[in-house]
């Protein structure tokens, strides 16, 4: 046998590796009709009452950085916020007269929702058109509470984005009729049918 030279085994692994990165990032990116679909959703959805802006979403009092150069008795700040300009949870540390001595980004930190995220995801969900006919039927109730989803890799859902899991549910809750994720960024239903085991059912599907 006449082995191969060099650079064309090097090639073929380069080849071999290429096809694999290619194959990744295909199953990690959102298909044409998947995107089409939420594009086409989110065309219909008023969007005038989109969350803008930084967000606070709880303030705590806690003890300062510089504690030990303060009296016993005096306390600082915290806030933690989300900014939808950027897409970032903000952390604010003001001192015990209200001036700002620190801002942080916390990487991969979850929020709880406010009352007007959570009003404003059962709104997306109740106005989509894949979703609307069943949220809207009568006894169908609605629970936005803060189930925040990120996963690595997701197309809708990784870095950056406000994804909320919503549960629309009948009875005493014990009976769900449609579990959704909105990403509050982008202002959309993101997956109108989700699995709460996390796997989605398909990508973007259609609601049976």
């Amino acid at each position: 046998m006449i082995a191969a030279p060099r650079d064309i085994v090097w090639s073929r692994a380069a080849l071999v590796a290429f096809g694999l990165a290619f194959l990744s990032a295909c199953a990690n990116s959102p298909s044409v009709s998947s995107t089409s679909k939420v594009e086409s959703a989110a065309a219909s959805v008023d969007h005038s009452e989109r969350m803008t802006g930084y967000v606070e979403s709880r303030r705590v009092t806690d003890f300062c950085p510089d504690q030990n150069q303060r009296r016993a008795d005096e306390r600082c700040v915290v806030t933690h916020g989300w900014d939808y300009g950027r897409g970032v949870h903000v952390v604010h540390t003001y001192d015990p007269e209200g001036k700002l001595i620190s801002t942080v980004e916390p990487p991969g930190a979850d929020l709880s929702l406010t009352s007007a995220e959570a009003a404003r995801v059962e709104a997306l969900v109740r106005s989509d058109p894949r979703t609307r006919d069943i949220v809207n039927k009568p006894g169908v109730l609605f629970w936005s509470g803060g189930f925040a989803m990120r996963e690595p890799g997701d197309p809708w859902c990784d870095k950056g984005s406000r994804c909320i899991r919503a549960v629309a549910y009948i009875g005493d809750g014990q009976t769900t009729v449609l579990h959704s994720v909105v990403d509050l960024m982008r202002d959309e239903v993101v997956y109108p049918n989700y699995v709460p085991s996390g796997k989605k059912l398909s990508e973007h599907n259609e609601v049976p």
